[in-house]
């Protein structure tokens, strides 16, 4: 199947109790109930009740592990940002020659908040995809009644940026080996820029040819695609979302005053 930028299970059929439909509807749902939620002890009870079922239902966690590590940067950047602009209770000052730094109780609440909703539903999706193929995702989607077109982009971005990045860490290599990093500081520019624009200039090229190849096989020529509908088994999956939303509701509010 090639490198994919999402985790996607190896294979072209994979039997599974859900559909790959109502699986994406369920992510989706969940990922809007987390975005929605404020409260650290509820994301906490979310973020643990979504890994016992993926600890149940035998998830792959060195692929889920390593694309949740791509976005690890992104999500300590949220979470050490934000308790320096935002909040107005100083829990620590940092007094620099030109410049005084403080640090709110409320930014470390806002930014653990943020920190945490980013990674549960970050979870969410990567547990989700790894179950299922990627003929299963397309068919998902497409159930979905997501556009042809849409959908064609979407898998290009998600084939071609990882051979994209690939290819740039392969070039910057050769560039080491040949001494580029020892040069002037114009030198190790220019070098930059030549990398920057090969690289680019490659992936237009290759996106040239891959539409080129599509539209040969009769891409935007008729429905090629089609959905793999749901199954009766997905009811689980819909009373399973609405046990969450009442346990969010009636349960967590008395089990958070104890834990308080």
């Amino acid at each position: 199947m090639g490198k994919f930028l999402l985790p996607f299970k190896e294979g072209h059929h994979s039997v599974g109790s859900f559909s790959a439909a109502g699986m994406l509807l369920s992510s989706f749902f969940l990922a809007g109930l987390i975005s929605t939620q404020y409260s650290l002890n509820v994301l906490l009870w979310l973020f643990g009740l979504i890994l016992f079922g993926s600890l149940v239902s035998g998830t792959r966690w060195g692929t889920v592990l390593s694309v949740m590590a791509k976005f690890e940067a992104i999500i300590l950047a949220w979470m050490l940002l934000i308790p320096f602009i935002y909040g107005t209770h100083v829990a620590f000052t940092l007094c620099l020659s030109w410049w005084t730094l403080n640090l709110y109780w409320e930014g470390i609440e806002r930014g653990l908040l943020i920190a945490l909703r980013m990674i549960t539903i970050l979870l969410v999706f990567a547990v989700t995809l790894s179950h299922m193929t990627l003929n299963q995702f397309v068919g998902g989607l497409r159930t979905l009644h997501v556009p042809s077109a849409i959908l064609g982009s979407l898998l290009i971005m998600l084939r071609f940026i990882p051979l994209f990045l690939e290819e740039h860490t392969q070039m910057h290599n050769a560039q080491l080996l040949r001494g580029y990093e020892h040069g002037t500081r114009w030198q190790r520019v220019r070098s930059i820029g030549s990398l920057l624009g090969t690289t680019i200039d490659r992936a237009f090229d290759r996106s040239v040819a891959v539409y080129e190849a599509m539209t040969l096989r009769g891409l935007g020529k008729g429905e090629l695609l089609s959905g793999t509908g749901f199954r009766r088994t997905d009811v689980v999956l819909l009373v399973s979302l609405v046990g969450l939303v009442l346990s969010t509701l009636f349960v967590l509010p008395y089990l958070e005053l104890r834990i308080l």
